[in-house]
Formats: C-alpha cells, structure tokens, sequence
C-alpha cells in the first residue's frame, strides 16, 4: 500500500468515526429527552400522522446508522447516513427558502442552537465527508473483489 492510499484511508477511518459520534450523539440527545423531542416533533409543519411517524422512525434509524457504522458495515451505515444527510438538508433547503411559515428545530443538543443557514452548511460538509467514506469503501470492496478472482 502506498503513503497515499495509506493517508485516505487513515482519514477515512476518522470520517467515519465522526459520523459515528453525530448519530450516535442524535440518537442519545433524543432519547434522553424523549418528551421534549416528541413536542418539537408534533410542531413539525407536517401532518400529524407523518409527525408520528417521524417520532418513532427517527430516532431508531439514527442509531442503526451509527450502529452499522460501529459493527464494520460501513457500506450499508454510510448509504443510510447519506440518505439521512440529503433527506434533513433537503428540508433545512426549503426552510432556508421560506417554505414553511414556522419551522422549530427538533435536532436536539448543539445542532439546534445552529441558524438555518449554518445548519446547511453544516450539512453539505456532512454530505461531502459522507460521500468522500462511501467512495473510498466502494474501492476498496472493488479491490478485494478484484484481488479475490484468480
């Protein structure tokens, strides 16, 4: 292995672990306060039923990403993360744009004390170093499939 391949992949392993820490810290935030979280959800902009569902699904999904993260299925916890990231920017996008005439934010933690605007920003980085983990586990996969045909 080269110094270079060597460097990606020790900065991808510290991508993932602050990927992580963000959900796993999402996961936890919410759950210790499960009350609040569930009020800030409720005042979503959405349908009742969907904001229920959202209570419910949230949360669990954030710590299975950070779960398959940890237990080495990086492959399955980033496409998840990744999905996460674009579907929660999609929706800071539109609040930014002034969609919604109220929009509380049920983040939880530091991340709810972030303007919106931050918050996408914030957000794309997430994205980027989302991406960046994904491409470098995908070749790596590819390697070990190449490395395994005789």
């Amino acid at each position: 292995m080269n110094r270079q391949s060597n460097l990606i992949g020790q900065v991808s392993r510290v991508s993932i672990l602050l990927l992580i820490m963000l959900w796993s810290y999402a996961f936890f935030i919410k759950l210790a306060d499960f009350n609040l979280y569930r009020v800030q959800m409720q005042d979503q902009p959405f349908p009742t039923v969907f904001n229920t569902i959202l209570i419910y699904t949230l949360f669990p999904v954030e710590g299975l990403t950070a779960l398959l993260l940890i237990l080495n299925k990086q492959i399955a916890g980033l496409w998840l993360s990744i999905l996460l990231l674009l579907v929660f920017t999609w929706y800071i996008l539109i609040i930014t744009l002034h969609y919604f005439p109220d929009t509380p934010c049920s983040c939880g933690g530091f991340i709810s004390k972030m303007s919106w605007k931050n918050h996408l920003w914030f957000n794309l980085g997430l994205i980027a170093i989302n991406g960046f983990c994904l491409s470098v586990q995908l070749q790596k996969r590819k390697e070990v499939k190449r490395q395994s045909i005789p």
